[in-house]
């Protein structure tokens, strides 16, 4: 991978774009005004662009980049401030207070909604097992804004560990969490949805399994919950209580400890 900027960047972009190579150690080059393919064809490496507005991954013959934006988290806390519920909360029953290990975190909208509900004297740690895409979110967690009061409270309160949940699971004690959650990336997700399209080439496909299940479970204080498309045999497989939404095409279920 190599780091670069936007064309024509001041001062500030160029020192970013250092430090961001630097922390994810990779090789920094000045843009100049070179082109991203005129990049690629000389460096042969994806590209990270630090721009004015976001940071944005690309790989060569995809158009679509990778950048972090908040997804329906936004016009989910509207709704929750509105007195309306959301599918993700009542399936994990969040409250104030609540601990929730978010196992496939992405671009961690559930996670910004749950951490809305749980407040400052709660906890949410999100588990990214891919590094680039674990960067640029934790980075548009502490960047983004939007017309919401105390958004950046909300999002700032969000832990972003650079792990693989199959890992991390087996380091905690028993009932380390209120709630233990998983929303597994699969083909027909992406396909389905345009805000997480630039995943494709860097989210991880790796199914779920038992012992990682078991271990959940042990980890979870109330609920283990799952997200997954209606048609999944994941409820039934892992023993999760599928609650049905006639209209949606995705599905949660939950194991109750």
């Amino acid at each position: 991978m190599i780091v670069t900027t936007c064309l024509r960047p001041n001062d500030e972009l160029t020192k970013k774009a250092k430090k961001i190579a630097s922390d994810l150690a990779s090789k920094e080059i000045k843009r100049n005004e070179y082109s991203l393919d005129e990049l690629y064809n000389k460096w042969k490496e994806p590209i990270l662009v630090v721009g004015k507005q976001r940071i944005e991954w690309y790989e060569h013959g995809h158009s679509l980049p990778y950048f972090f934006h908040p997804n329906s988290s936004v016009f989910r806390i509207r709704r929750l401030k509105n007195g309306d519920h959301d599918p993700f909360c009542e399936a994990c029953l969040l409250t104030s207070g609540d601990e929730l290990l978010d196992c496939t975190l992405g671009m961690a909208s559930d996670s910004i909604v749950a951490s809305y509900v749980v407040g400052e004297h709660g906890r949410v740690v999100g588990l990214e097992k891919n590094n680039i895409i674990a960067y640029l979110t934790e980075h548009g967690l502490h960047t983004n804004k939007q017309n919401i009061i105390d958004w950046e409270q909300i999002t700032k309160r969000i832990i972003v560990e650079n792990s693989d949940y199959k890992e991390y699971l087996y380091k905690l004690e028993d009932n380390s969490f209120d709630i233990v959650y998983f929303d597994p990336m699969f083909e027909r997700n992406i396909e389905s949805s345009n805000g997480i399209a630039g995943l494709k080439n860097l989210a991880s496909f790796s199914d779920l399994s038992f012992e990682a299940m078991n271990e959940a479970i042990r980890v979870a204080r109330k609920r283990v919950v799952l997200k997954d498309h209606f048609k999944s045999d994941r409820f039934e497989k892992y023993g999760f209580k599928q609650l049905i939404r006639k209209s949606a095409e995705f599905h949660f279920g939950y194991i109750e400890k």
